[in-house]
């Protein structure tokens, strides 16, 4: 007992420590912001307003999933604070939460205690999880929520308990109103219950149902408010062109069906898209199939590690078709593969220690295989030299250890010198552009995207909107804008060739009279007449 209470203990302080990582790279200029983090931010303004669920620029917010500007906005209610000022601690405590919650778990199924320590520790330490828990944005509560889901399914499949289904559903529920490739839980996590060895067809169709209608319920009523907000259940109607109406219905129906699930679909990459989401349903029907072969061949005393190795690998091989699949259609810059990629890191991590500690747990229970490592050299030298090996074990755990927390103080490091931190970097908030508009006090909104092109706002905001995909989108957006708002363009990171238009289309445009060339950037207000 006095164990365990130390191995939770251990767990707590392991879990504040991943949380003060987080927090120690926002200590100088926040936590990172890009187009999506500004987005979430104004909504959650907006729903402290009393304004609904609108954009900063007045829009209405349907397009993307809800829970995480909520939680900014009841953080910032109950805290008093903006929802930027609450955006880093509140992830940090996400991540916090995310560690103890894969602790408890391993601590209840991995039998191997040096196996469970270095498990703990590659959670608390892992630089793709203290990442994105620096920045604004929804993946630390999305991979919250996927560990929940996956913990308490883990509980179902081996107790057969309905309460156990019940809050792996309601995990899901809500990890897909957080991100919506949360649907790859549901893809995974169905058939798991579906293929349940041991219960009447009955009553496996019966978990089914349960499953999938507390997971689908919360999600239907979104769709539900955006069909009768702005006509369209996605969020907004992108179908590809086509002379057909039926043709057209159907496949607008499909591109914002993938599109949702995966943002930034163009046309082109439908198929690809649709081939990954098919793939990953392949995947997790493989794994769960599997899973009940093995579970109705083994006896009780080997199901230890299978059990949770089937359901962490199968989610991890469905997400990895997912976005594997985006990543095909597009090249995914290194900070968007980070936050993409991070959710996969502690499945993949779960499936490799219930792989290992089954394995060991086999050698343990196996008579062939016991007797013959106790026969072998290596077991007598083993014996002989225990004390080695256990010191020479603890050096390489303590260099891996010492590594890993290295490599978090170089990105802390970074961090608080504005490295990879977005609009909140140095270069974006210290440029020259910045300081004119906010002492010229220019009047108008701001549209941004990675430094390039921005529409600016001077209230305290300084809300952010997206990039023109293109010149005729460029063009549409100039010509709706109101008379004596600006144009401001970066000198930044993609060339002329790949936004499709440059300074030059801006200074051919007539709505537009360049009143600045600085360093960094021109500034343009649009006349008209």
């Amino acid at each position: 007992m006095a164990a365990s209470r130390r191995l939770y203990a251990l767990l707590v302080v392991l879990a504040v420590t991943g949380a003060v990582l987080a927090l120690l790279r926002n200590a100088t200029w926040g936590p990172g912001l890009r187009w999506d983090s500004i987005n979430y931010i104004g909504v959650a303004r907006s729903l402290l307003a009393g304004g609904g669920w609108a954009q900063f620029d007045g829009l209405p917010y349907t397009h993307w999933p809800p829970l995480y500007p909520l939680m900014l906005a009841a953080a910032g209610f109950l805290s008093e604070f903006d929802p930027h000022a609450v955006a880093g601690p509140l992830n940090a405590v996400l991540f916090g939460l995310t560690v103890l919650v894969v602790g408890h778990w391993l601590r209840q199924r991995v039998a191997s205690r040096p196996l469970f320590l270095w498990a703990c520790l590659a959670v608390t330490f892992a630089l793709p999880l203290t990442w994105v828990a620096s920045w604004a944005l929804s993946a630390p509560a999305f991979i919250l929520f996927t560990a929940l889901a996956l913990f308490y399914m883990d509980r179902f499949l081996r107790d057969d308990q309905r309460k156990a289904l019940i809050w792996a559903a309601l995990f899901t529920a809500l990890a897909c109103l957080t991100r919506y490739i949360g649907l790859v839980l549901v893809i995974t996590l169905l058939p798991l219950a579906l293929l349940q060895p041991g219960a009447s067809l009955r009553e496996k169709i019966k978990r089914g149902a349960v499953y999938a209608l507390i997971s689908s319920i919360p999600i239907s009523l979104w769709l539900l408010y955006n069909l009768m907000r702005v006509g369209a259940p996605f969020g907004r109607n992108s179908p590809p062109p086509d002379a057909d109406p039926l043709r057209r219905f159907l496949k607008a129906a499909l591109f914002e069906l993938v599109e949702w699930v995966m943002p930034g679909l163009s046309s082109g990459g439908l198929r690809v898209y649709a081939a990954g989401l098919a793939a990953a349903a392949v995947f997790a029907l493989a794994i769960a199939i599997g899973f009940a072969l093995i579970r109705i061949a083994q006896g009780p005393a080997l199901r230890r590690g299978w059990i949770s190795f089937c359901l962490c690998g199968g989610f991890a091989l469905a997400y990895l078709a997912s976005v594997g699949s985006m990543s095909a259609v597009r090249w995914l810059r290194s900070l968007e593969e980070r936050r993409y990629w991070a959710p996969m890191y502690i499945p993949l991590l779960l499936a490799l220690v219930f792989l290992l500690d089954h394995f060991l747990l086999w050698l343990r229970k196996n008579p062939r295989t016991k007797d013959a490592f106790r026969l072998s050299a290596m077991a007598a030298f083993a014996r002989r030299q225990r004390h080695l090996l256990a010191a020479a074990l603890g050096i390489l755990l303590f260099i891996w250890l010492g590594s890993s927390v290295r490599l978090n103080i170089q990105a802390v490091v970074r961090a608080n010198e504005g490295d990879d931190r977005g609009y909140a970097a140095p270069a974006w908030a210290d440029s020259d552009v910045i300081h004119f508009i906010r002492e010229a006090q220019l009047k108008g909104a701001i549209f941004s995207h990675k430094a390039v092109v921005l529409y600016i706002h001077t209230d305290p905001a300084n809300d952010f909107r997206g990039l023109p995909d293109g010149l005729e989108q460029l063009k549409q957006q100039i010509e709706s804008a109101a008379d004596n708002s600006y144009v401001v363009w970066f000198d930044g990171l993609w060339s002329n060739r790949m936004l499709g238009y440059g300074v030059a289309e801006l200074e051919s445009m007539p709505e537009l009279e360049q009143i600045a060339r600085l360093e960094s950037g021109i500034i343009f207000q649009v006349k008209r007449g």
